[in-house]
């Protein structure tokens, strides 16, 4: 390969990059650099079967040759590069002019797609191909993305704008990726709740415990998906009614109640006004507060759909074990008996059950007294033995803290004649549910950094 074809392929492709940051969509300033830069790859093209532009450790390379001072001639190629997790775009022959201006169109993104090689297939792009740098993010890391994709979403649905569905497919997978490997890790950050901003969390953590239930229900990866995406939008809506309201300190106006039971079909009418969110994801968002016996809010004929139910299963765990102004936080165990109270009238008996099952008889984040009279705090369920869970010490029996906890199965044998006396108040141990999972998964990201 001549270095005169790199240099024009590269200034050709940075370029076109630039304009689309410069014009808007359909600006004749945008479509011709984009036709130059076709232009000038096609003869490029034709002396290699591949043209590869690549990033090794922060270096551009072209066809595997180090890209002499690219970052002083073509760091806009290199930033959509990073910004997008591209370790290697290709080129091969028989690229059409238009495969290049619509794969400028998706580089040249502000956010972008969850799956850029899916989407050029999508697209009809069969003659350029991507290579997506693989990053294993923590737990954390994942939570921490999806709350700040939230936040920005809700942001933007308050300027007046509709936001792209591109970061929220994407955490969504990020999201179930780490539920599949750990679902006890993910469903045990959902103890975190940050009250300044609970919406977000909340939103979340929802999203998280309806994942981790669809799973345990073995749900098909299409509907884990839609019951993703629908979870952690369910209160999107609420972007339409004033702050004022959704953050008052206090009990709420009938008028103001009124106002709040508008959220769901708002919601739903935003969604749909969204890219690449499936009539579902839409519907579910509109049935998340509709009860089994179609009690609730909106007024609805059909039934409810069947992800609708796990989001409200998922939306009520929540919202009851989380601080409110009108409430207290009800324990784990304590809420789970809640749900399955109003098991066939809010809620479908079948979902309530399978919960329980994924969630376990002693919930992750239950604080529980042994008959050695040591406290401990359930860390795993077991799924064979609900009633006896994985905790890990933190109060020794004369109730001073552990100072090097140690976890105890309660399934083994070893632990047999140990039993459950009962579960405890975290607040009376000055313990903060969320700090714990919190400080456990970095403790996790820092192991795995030693490895």
């Amino acid at each position: 390969m001549s270095t005169d074809h790199q240099e024009l392929v590269l200034r050709s492709l940075t370029a076109a990059l630039q304009s689309k940051k410069l014009y808007p969509p359909g600006h004749p300033s945008v479509a011709a650099p984009a036709r130059k830069a076709f232009q000038v790859l096609t003869p490029a093209i034709k002396e290699t079967p591949k043209l590869t532009i690549g990033m090794v450790e922060e270096a551009l390379v072209y066809n595997e040759t180090p890209v002499a001072e690219a970052e002083e001639n073509y760091i806009d190629i290199i930033e959509q590069m990073k910004h997008k997790d591209l370790e290697a775009m290709t080129f091969e022959k028989g690229t059409t002019e238009k495969e290049v201006v619509d794969f400028l169109n998706i580089l040249a993104l502000e956010s972008a797609p969850s799956d850029i090689q899916k989407e050029l297939s999508t697209k009809g792009i069969s003659h350029i191909t991507v290579k997506t740098v693989v990053k294993n993010k923590s737990i954390l890391e994942v939570y921490n993305e999806a709350v700040d994709t939230i936040k920005n979403v809700m942001g933007e649905l308050r300027l007046g704008k509709i936001p792209k569905s591109d970061a929220v497919n994407h955490v969504v997978d990020d999201l179930t990726d780490k539920i599949l490997t750990d679902s006890n890790a993910m469903v045990g950050l959902t103890m975190i709740k940050n009250y300044d901003d609970y919406l977000y969390n909340h939103s979340v953590n929802v999203g998280i415990l309806s994942l981790s239930l669809a799973k345990h229900m073995q749900l098909g990866e299409e509907d884990l998906h839609t019951v993703g995406v629908a979870s952690i939008l369910h209160d999107v809506g609420k972007t339409g009614v004033s702050e004022d309201i959704i953050k008052k300190p206090g009990s709420l106006s009938s008028e103001e109640w009124e106002k709040v039971k508008e959220h769901p079909v708002l919601g739903s009418k935003i969604t749909k006004r969204m890219d690449n969110l499936n009539d579902t994801v839409c519907r579910v968002i509109l049935e998340h507060h509709v009860r089994y016996d179609k009690s609730g809010y909106p007024p609805v004929e059909e039934d409810i759909h069947p992800l609708s139910i796990i989001v409200s299963v998922a939306d009520a765990y929540d919202a009851l074990t989380t601080l409110r102004v009108y409430q207290k936080p009800y324990q784990p165990i304590e809420a789970i008996k809640i749900l399955k109270g109003l098991a066939g009238k809010h809620f479908d008996a079948k979902t309530i059950e399978a919960f329980e099952s994924m969630i376990g008889v002693y919930p992750l984040g239950t604080l529980l007294r042994l008959s050695t009279n040591e406290v401990g705090v359930v860390t795993k369920t077991n799924p064979d033995a609900h009633d006896r869970p994985e905790i890990k010490i933190l109060f020794a029996p004369d109730g001073e803290k552990v100072e090097d906890p140690q976890i105890l199965d309660l399934a083994t044998p070893d632990a047999s004649g140990t039993l459950v006396i009962g579960s405890v108040d975290p607040m009376a141990r000055n313990m903060d549910m969320g700090e714990f999972y919190t400080n456990e998964a970095i403790a996790a990201e820092e192991a795995e950094a030693k490895k």
